[in-house]
């Protein structure tokens, strides 16, 4: 009989001791029917780290598969194959260093997914932040690229050919996640706070110092291009993931909360006037995006995680798009909209 939910753990260099912390946390939940819950765990083609029966057999509650990729791949493709290798109706993801922060979050999933078939459901997590002499946590909502923090109808996946971007090691989520959410309007976003994103500073998004965020810009506007492509090839509504990534490359290039060096501005600025620009004049013209609301809560929204509280910068939105040699909005109530929050 096909499972109700199946949890998937990419691994790479984590040891069954470090693991551990993870599915301890699924096998803790209360009120879970776990015979209708899988735990299928995917080893990212690393020989060394050895998770065997002698592993699984510590938690005999729990149906436990073990994957591993063809090669190493990143968990992009390791997710993925724990799709292709489950039957469970919907399916959601664990990274190998974190853990579920309530013993009841599993069984408030999975009373949402009776509820009715939603294609994605979210809910908010923490994270939490470690300096030497404080520990505390943040709590983020249900959106973002995060895969943590989503639960997805896998039928829904199948029937839109929704996969993970084979060539992608970083910021396959962002990618992921853009053409998921870009297909779906049976979304919904429950109040229970899910996973603890558990600070590692060895993982590649927290080493060192998260410099992750700001050298890898680039890289995430490459990996939206790509979902920009799929978009338009599957799926008629890309444009409005147009203006929301070049709206989010002119804010992010122009926060002071953390410094961005030259040569890393100059890579994302030549992505968004040579790949986005291909697709600019048509996103920004298109009938079906309601630009002065879309642009107004896109803008704002970036805004205010990226800037600090009032604080405006000398190059408006539009005179970086004149910049960059790309057709600024003729609507007059964006243009003017654009002008005044961007600008002192």
């Amino acid at each position: 009989m096909a499972k109700r939910l199946a949890v998937i753990i990419p691994y790479y260099n984590e040891t069954p001791e470090q693991l551990q912390f993870a599915v301890h946390s699924i096998a803790m939940q209360m009120g879970t029917d776990f015979s209708k819950l899988e735990v299928v765990m995917v080893n990212d083609c690393n020989p060394e780290t050895v998770v065997d029966e002698s592993f699984t057999n510590r938690w005999p509650m729990l149906d436990m598969k073990l994957l591993q990729t063809d090669h190493n791949a990143g968990c992009g493709v390791a997710r993925q194959v724990g799709i292709d290798n489950t039957d469970a109706e919907y399916v959601m993801f664990l990274d190998a260093d974190d853990r579920y922060h309530n013993v009841e979050y599993l069984s408030a999933v999975c009373r949402v997914i009776r509820q009715g078939r939603y294609d994605i459901i979210m809910a908010p997590f923490y994270s939490d932040v470690c300096g030497t002499d404080y520990y505390n946590w943040i709590t983020h909502g249900g959106l973002g690229c995060w895969m943590h923090n989503k639960i997805y109808r896998r039928q829904f996946l199948i029937d839109n050919e929704l996969r993970f971007h084979p060539d992608l090691k970083v910021h396959e989520d962002g990618y992921f996640n853009t053409i998921t959410c870009a297909c779906s309007d049976r979304t919904t976003i429950i109040k229970n706070v899910g996973v603890v994103w558990c600070n590692n500073p060895n993982s590649t998004v927290r080493r060192n110092n998260s410099e992750f965020f700001t050298g890898e810009m680039h890289t995430f506007m490459r990996a939206q291009c790509l979902a920009i492509e799929w978009l338009k090839e599957h799926h008629k509504a890309y444009q409005g993931t147009v203006c929301d990534v070049v709206i989010h490359a002119y804010v992010f290039l122009h926060q002071r909360l953390m410094e961005v060096e030259p040569e890393k501005v100059k890579l994302c600025e030549g992505i968004v006037a040579g790949s986005l620009a291909q697709y600019w004049d048509e996103a920004i013209e298109a009938p079906d995006v309601n630009l002065p609301t879309y642009w107004g809560d896109s803008l704002t929204g970036y805004q205010q995680a990226y800037w600090k509280s009032g604080e405006m910068v000398a190059e408006s939105f539009p005179q970086w798009l004149e910049r960059l040699g790309m057709k600024v909005p003729t609507l007059p109530d964006v243009r003017t909209f654009l002008n005044k929050v961007s600008t002192a």
